[in-house]
């Protein structure tokens, strides 16, 4: 049996500008229990990864299951270590309007809201400050109650009651 390794490939005129070259590795990190979220902001989920080269990317690609009750609000943060990924979020929030990877809100009119789980994605490609970069999502409550990860807002003890889990996946891209 034959075995190719190498340690780059590239195309042979090269990257076009603002383009990436292959994945070399990936890191999952899945989170199936429940969390509640108040007014501190917190960690929702992490992952951390070793990069092989100096030079590359790390494409972060995220799903988070949140829930909230009738008239609850939040965000969703992107952090590398403890600083935020201001690239990441939002730049237009003034007075007390927050910027932020994602919204947690309910969908107005008096609709059932403690009731709906809404999945939170998405995909940002970070040039992260180290070769061991440990990416975090935060989250906080900023108005109502609390805001819900893995589950609806209500508690109820009932089969449209769905409990999901949260994924955060980092990709390595060759610079």
């Amino acid at each position: 049996m034959s075995e190719l390794r190498t340690n780059r490939i590239v195309p042979r005129d090269g990257l076009p500008s603002g383009t990436f070259g292959g994945i070399i590795q990936v890191v999952q990190t899945v989170k199936q229990d429940e969390q509640t979220i108040d007014g501190t902001e917190v960690e929702v989920i992490s992952a951390s990864i070793n990069l092989k080269h100096a030079s590359s990317k790390v494409m972060i690609c995220w799903a988070i299951a949140v829930g909230r009750g009738d008239d609850d609000y939040g965000y969703l943060k992107l952090f590398e270590g403890a600083s935020e990924i201001t690239g990441a979020h939002g730049t237009s929030a003034t007075n007390s309007r927050i910027n932020a990877l994602e919204g947690i809100s309910n969908r107005g009119g008096g609709n059932d809201d403690g009731k709906l789980i809404t999945r939170c994605s998405g995909t940002y490609i970070h040039t992260p400050s180290s070769t061991s970069p440990t990416i975090k999502i935060k989250g906080k409550m900023t108005y109502g109650s609390n805001v819900y990860i893995n589950r609806s807002g209500d508690g109820d003890d009932a089969t449209y009651e769905i409990r999901m889990a949260s994924f955060l996946h980092l990709y390595e891209l060759a610079g």
